[in-house]
């Protein structure tokens, strides 16, 4: 079941064509919008967009459930107790539209729901509205997880159906000290792991498609700044979405893992989608 946490703003219009073009790919054709009246908007505002959203679910042969709610202790925690828990919920949510002194991410209700760990998460940064949220060339970084394309997949096969093309990408992140002083003979190395990495992933791939339904080509890079390295392909393959997982890791290094990620949504050339599963 798709579930859409909507604020009533603009951005989150451009966020709910997302939550409409992947509820379009499940069985029950269903979109459950979740408000929750923080009064950031104006209630008949709120109500007159969400009407606007059931005329394009209609359109789509989407039915829309509304819940519009008041606000409880927080916006987040009033998220949390009208989403169901569970693998079978996904939630769709915006990160910030624009960021002067403020993060697009970190600090949102957005980034509360990644961490929650209750549903699965997709927040949507938009930066190419006129896609109508349908990018159908894809770029997915991978870090190297063990379970490979696994938390992806329940993303990504949400889109399938429209998919042309797909770029996977492994960065073989090292330091700058490193960088410098490495041998060819240990650089080969590096791209041959991340090359093995890939092929089991692309394996993985083939089998939940059941068929070469798209494009697919894959790229291992070894770099000492793997933001960049996603800026740099993202551009270079002209990519319409980039679908980057969160962190699962330990307080400090996702503290570090946020900064180069904040980079990533500030340069990205592309809506970018960030997704963390159960």
């Amino acid at each position: 079941m798709i579930y859409l946490a909507y604020d009533g703003s603009l951005n989150g219009d451009w966020v709910s064509r997302y939550g409409i073009r992947l509820a379009t790919h499940t069985a029950e054709k269903k979109l459950t919008l979740v408000h929750i009246q923080d009064n950031s908007v104006s209630p008949v505002q709120v109500v007159e967009k969400i009407t606007k959203i059931e005329q394009e679910c209609s359109a789509q042969s989407i039915e829309l459930c509304r819940k519009i709610l008041p606000l409880k202790k927080n916006v987040c925690r009033s998220l949390l107790d009208a989403i169901p828990y569970g693998s079978e919920s996904f939630v769709v949510c915006g990160t910030r539209i624009r960021s002067k002194r403020q993060a697009f991410l970190s600090g949102t209700i957005s980034e509360k729901l990644l961490e929650s760990d209750k549903f699965n998460v997709l927040a949507v940064r938009v930066v190419q509205p006129g896609l109508l949220a349908n990018p159908r060339r894809f770029l997915i970084p991978l870090a190297g997880h063990p379970r490979g394309f696994k938390s992806a997949w329940p993303f990504f096969k949400l889109f399938l159906p429209e998919v042309e093309e797909l770029y996977l990408l492994r960065v073989m992140n090292v330091s700058s000290f490193q960088l410098l002083h490495f041998s060819l003979h240990r650089m080969q190395e590096l791209r041959k792991k991340g090359l093995k990495y890939l092929a089991a992933v692309i394996q993985d791939i083939k089998q939940g498609c059941g068929a070469d339904i798209f494009r697919l080509d894959y790229r291992v890079v070894v770099s000492s700044d793997w933001s960049r390295e996603i800026l740099v392909h993202g551009c270079k393959l002209k990519t319409r979405m980039i679908l980057l997982g969160a962190s699962e890791r330990t307080r400090l290094n996702r503290a570090v893992y946020a900064d180069s990620l904040e980079r990533v949504l500030r340069g990205t050339p592309c809506d970018m989608g960030i997704y963390r599963g159960i």
